[in-house]
């Protein structure tokens, strides 16, 4: 008798699923962590810490400091992180140290995790402004926020400010504006340093990658 070749579903339940265990560090104390906090709280909920697990930390540290703060915390994660998110602001940095953060992500491998440089050129509420419009000029960090609030007032919400909670939330319906802006800026500084890519961001890579994961409301764009 020929043993019989298996199916579609059979090879299916033969996958092994490979666990994902995410570690977002943040320059910031506020905006940040609040936002990635709404972001952790869906993804674990719907995942209940088993096969997908986010966390979060604010640490008030910045370039370098940063990534050897995210170095020691995966290195000294019992569980071990397969993804360590290091989120920043280019700021008023020395642009060689906003660019060798990206450079030491790429190269960097702390028992096992993968880390991503998640920066943002001038700040993180670039991000928020995707939401909205495709933001090309280079404007300083001061003038963000006054766009902000006339973006949020024409939605009934806002003033904003950096200790504002529930902005993922917020935004969610605009997420893939956000997602079609942010690609847009990334074609259009390719080949630059980040330094040099004003304005961008890196923070859709991290919503992309975390998005099929939040359950309810976190469909794939």
């Amino acid at each position: 008798m020929k043993r019989s070749w298996p199916g579609p579903r059979d090879k299916a339940r033969k996958v092994a699923l490979r666990p994902e265990h995410h570690l977002i560090v943040t320059e910031g104390t506020k905006t940040e962590p609040l936002y990635f906090e709404e972001i952790r709280q869906r993804v674990n909920a719907e995942h209940r810490g088993d096969w997908v697990t986010v966390d979060v930390r604010g640490v008030g540290m910045n370039t370098l400091s940063l990534l050897a703060h995210a170095q020691a915390l995966a290195k000294s994660s019992a569980r071990g992180y397969t993804h360590v998110w290091v989120v920043y602001d280019r700021d008023s940095f020395a642009a060689e140290n906003f660019n060798a953060v990206a450079a030491a992500c790429e190269a960097e491998d702390a028992g096992g995790a993968r880390f991503h440089a998640i920066w943002s050129n001038e700040c993180f509420e670039l991000w928020y402004l995707l939401h909205f419009e495709y933001l090309q000029a280079d404007l300083s960090r001061c003038m963000y926020g006054p766009k902000l609030d006339a973006h949020l007032a024409k939605m009934g919400a806002g003033p904003y400010h950096k200790s504002t909670p529930g902005m993922f939330a917020l935004l969610e319906p605009r997420l893939d504006v956000a997602l079609a802006n942010a690609r847009k800026l990334e074609d259009r500084n390719a080949g630059k340093t980040p330094e040099a890519s004003r304005p961008g961001t890196m923070v859709h890579k991290l919503i992309e990658h975390l998005r099929p994961f939040m359950g309810k409301g976190g469909g794939v764009a």
